[in-house]
C-alpha cells in the first residue's frame, strides 16, 4: 500500500512523511516542483500539479491506495476523477475551519476550501476532512519578522481567540488514518490545547526567549497599510473581520488529538521551544 502525501514540502505534508516513514509505511511525496522536496530515505518522490491530471498525476497515482490532499486554489476535479480510476481507496483530505465557520465560508477563504471538499464528496472517495484549527507556525509566518527586527508585534485585534495546534499532530492524525481504520469518520476537527489571545500567543513568544516582545495595537486600516499588499486585499479582509468577532471569545477546544494519537494536544510552546532561532535577532 503506498500512500500519497501532496504538499509534502509544506508544514504539514513534510512532517507526514517523515511520521509515515519512521512507521514503515510505503510513502510518496509530492510537490508542484520536485526539486523542494527533501525526503526521507525510502520515500518516493513526485512532481504532481494538483490542478492538471496530465501524465504526472497518472505517474503520480500508480499503486497509490491512500492519499492525503493539500488543498489548492483552483479546481481538482480531474486529479480525483484520476484517482478514482487508479484505484484510490481513500482520502485524508486538509481543509479550514474556514469552510463552514460563520463570517468565513462564504467568504474567500471559506469558498476555497468548499470547493476542494465538494469535488472530492463528488468523487464517491471515501474519505475523512480535518479541520485544524489555528496553526502554531502562524506564529512564525505573521510575526517572526517583526520580532527579529524590532523586538515588536504590531497587530489587530490582538484580543482575538485562538487556540494553537502544533502541527505534529495534524501529521500524526493524518497517519494514524491513512494508516488504520479506527477513526475513519466523515470530519475531525483538531485543536491545541487551550484557548488563548493572540497577544497571550506573542507573550509566550517573549517567554521562550527570555525577552518582553510588545504588542502595538493597530487599527484596521493601519493594518492593511503594514500588510502592504502581501495578502489579497479580500483575505485579508476576511481575516480582519473573524478576528475582530472572536474578541472576547473562547475559542473551542476537542480531545480529538488525544483520542486519536493516544497523547494530549502538544502546547504552543512546544513548538516554539523546538524553533525559537526563528524568531531570535541575528
Amino acid at each position: 500500500m503506498t500512500i500519497l502525501v501532496t504538499g509534502a514540502s509544506g508544514n504539514i505534508g513534510s512532517r507526514l512523511v517523515a511520521t509515515l516513514a519512521r512507521s514503515g509505511y510505503p510513502a510518496r511525496g509530492s510537490s508542484r516542483d520536485a526539486t523542494t522536496l527533501r525526503l526521507p530515505a525510502g520515500v518516493e518522490l513526485a512532481e504532481l500539479d494538483l490542478t492538471d491530471s496530465g501524465p504526472s498525476a497518472a505517474k503520480a497515482l500508480r499503486g497509490v491506495e491512500a492519499i492525503f490532499l493539500y488543498p489548492v486554489i483552483g479546481t481538482i476535479d480531474a486529479f480525483v476523477a484520476a484517482a478514482v480510476e487508479a484505484g484510490v481507496r481513500y482520502v485524508v483530505l486538509l481543509s479550514s475551519p474556514a469552510a463552514y465557520e460563520v463570517g468565513e465560508f462564504d467568504r474567500p477563504i471559506g469558498r476555497i476550501h468548499r470547493a476542494v471538499e465538494r469535488a472530492v464528496a463528488d468523487s464517491g472517495l471515501e474519505h475523512t476532512v480535518l479541520y485544524p484549527s489555528w496553526l502554531a507556525t502562524n506564529t512564525r509566518r505573521d510575526w517572526a519578522d517583526q520580532i527579529r527586527a524590532t523586538g515588536r508585534v504590531a497587530m489587530a485585534f490582538a484580543d482575538a481567540a485562538v487556540t494553537p495546534i502544533h502541527p505534529e499532530d495534524i501529521a500524526e492524525v493524518a497517519a494514524h488514518l491513512l494508516t488504520q481504520k479506527t477513526f475513519r469518520s466523515r470530519m475531525q476537527i483538531l485543536t491545541g490545547p487551550r484557548s488563548m489571545r493572540m497577544r497571550d500567543a506573542v507573550a509566550i513568544i517573549g517567554d521562550v526567549l527570555g525577552v518582553e516582545v510588545t504588542v502595538d495595537d493597530v487599527t484596521r486600516e493601519q493594518a492593511w497599510e503594514l500588510d502592504q499588499g502581501r495578502i489579497p486585499r479580500p483575505i485579508l479582509e476576511s481575516l480582519l473581520d473573524v478576528a475582530a468577532a472572536t474578541v472576547g471569545q473562547t475559542a473551542s477546544v476537542t480531545n480529538t488529538v488525544e483520542r486519536i494519537t493516544g497523547h494530549p494536544a502538544r502546547s504552543l510552546r512546544s513548538w516554539l521551544d523546538a524553533n525559537r532561532g526563528d524568531f531570535q535577532r541575528a
